[in-house]
């Protein structure tokens, strides 16, 4: 396609668990939208059957899809192996799509698209905008050395994260990686983020006028080992990602495997060796797997396969 006529199709996918008065706001939102999305999907992962009904009575032209009820990750997935646009969006029903979220998005894609067929330059984009929930603005941050997601970008500085209720993937993106199931507490996001950028060449570019409104969520995760082991594992891999790095990661778990056991045991006293136990144990399987995809030839290739038929 000339780069002159290139406007990208945008797959919505809407993450819902036993919430159908917020998926009908965020149903509302797109439908408000000043570019249709050239997809819909809503994915279930509620318990009972008041959002089935509710989308096959009041929305019979929406793509439903009953969702695994494993994760937050595997439900993605689920959507994923659906969408059929050059790009993805994730929403979930805390989350309110910006009027002009899509319009400005498909023209920074546009304008990006023109520039590479114009210089010759082959990297994909990912775009990430903003969010407001209870007044205050969210940008992507980067993880501190133990991990949390909890330090701004420096102008200037290469993004390797993105907020994903109001980021835009393209679909190509998931024939190499997808969600990884096996992460608790959010850090599949980062992780994916770390392989598209890291090892696939991806660029991630903050679109700061495009914004999603965002409630805050009462299902909100606490910390818990496996989240924890998450943590851990997400930024050993990073390190493993980067520069002189046997000796980053050595470091990396020499310092953060003491803290987490210091911070349970004041936490919790006695027991909280216990809670460190099932730490490590997590973060060991985590490492295990990763070591056996990599003997497998699987790294970074997972991608989604064939896709699923439609329900």
């Amino acid at each position: 396609m000339p780069a002159s006529t290139f406007l990208p199709t945008f797959s919505v996918c809407i993450l819902t668990c036993d919430h159908p008065e917020g998926l009908q706001r965020a149903l509302q939102a797109v439908a408000e939208s000043t570019m249709p999305p050239h997809q819909l999907i809503v994915t279930d992962d509620s318990s009972g059957y008041a959002t089935r009904e509710m989308m096959r009575r009041d929305y019979p032209d929406i793509t439903y899809l009953e969702g695994p009820r494993r994760c937050r990750a595997a439900n993605r997935n689920r959507a994923l192996r659906a969408a059929t646009g050059s790009h993805v969006l994730f929403l979930d029903d805390q989350t309110l799509l910006g009027a002009t979220f899509l319009q400005q998005m498909a023209e920074c894609i546009a304008d990006d698209h023109i520039r590479r067929a114009t210089a010759g330059c082959a990297t994909p984009l990912i775009l990430t905008g903003t969010e407001v929930c209870q007044g205050q603005r969210g940008q992507p941050r980067k993880p501190a050395f133990l991990g949390h997601p909890t330090l701004d970008y420096r102008r200037g500085e290469r993004l390797r994260s993105v907020l994903l209720h109001s980021a835009v993937f393209p679909r190509e993106l998931f024939a190499h990686v997808a969600f990884d199931e096996q992460l608790a507490g959010g850090y599949d996001e980062l992780e994916l983020a770390g392989q598209a950028v890291q090892e696939l060449g991806y660029r991630i570019e903050l679109v700061p006028s495009a914004v999603n409104q965002r409630s805050p969520s009462a299902r909100a995760e606490r910390p818990c080992p496996a989240s924890e082991a998450a943590r851990l594992y997400v930024a050993c891999r990073r390190y493993d990602r980067g520069h002189r790095r046997p000796v980053k990661k050595a470091l990396f778990l020499m310092l953060a495997l003491p803290h987490a056991l210091g911070r349970d045991l004041r936490a919790a006293g006695p027991r909280g060796a216990g809670a460190f136990y099932a730490t490590a144990g997590c973060l060991w399987q985590l490492l295990r797997g990763s070591r056996a995809d990599v003997r497998e030839g699987a790294a970074g290739a997972s991608g989604l396969g064939a896709p699923l038929p439609r329900d």
